[in-house]
């Protein structure tokens, strides 16, 4: 898809609750290590467990999914910066925070529009 600004699997490391009732912040690092993803999860929607292997796609249109397994949605790059040696980048999804750390820069503008898809592998 030539849309698709970056996609890789990857294994969600922790998911702790927030202080928001109903709300997990969990963690996912790539495989390959390369990509980092911290992003805010309502039990409600889809919650992952530890150590459960995902795929990560942050794409410009809709990606192909399984409803009411997966986890898409549309959400706006708020900001983008240098973090530690690495390019992270904020998107919000309807009040939902997505922060993806990359070690090279992504293709992303602020205010541009993109659908994030967390799925189990």
């Amino acid at each position: 898809m030539a849309d698709t600004i970056v996609e890789f699997k990857g294994r969600v490391e922790s998911v702790e609750p927030e202080l928001i009732p109903k709300m997990f912040l969990a963690r996912i690092k790539s495989l390959d290590g390369n990509y980092e993803v911290e992003m805010d999860l309502h039990k409600d929607l889809v919650v992952y467990e530890p150590g459960t292997e995902v795929e990560v796609t942050v794409s410009r249109s809709l990606p192909e999914y399984k409803d009411g397994e997966d986890f898409v949605g549309r959400g706006t790059v708020v900001t983008m910066k240098d973090e530690g040696g690495k390019k992270a980048v904020l998107i919000s999804i309807g009040g939902l925070l997505f922060i993806i750390r990359a070690s090279e820069k992504l293709e992303l503008t602020p205010t541009e529009k993109v659908y994030v898809k967390v799925s189990r592998a």
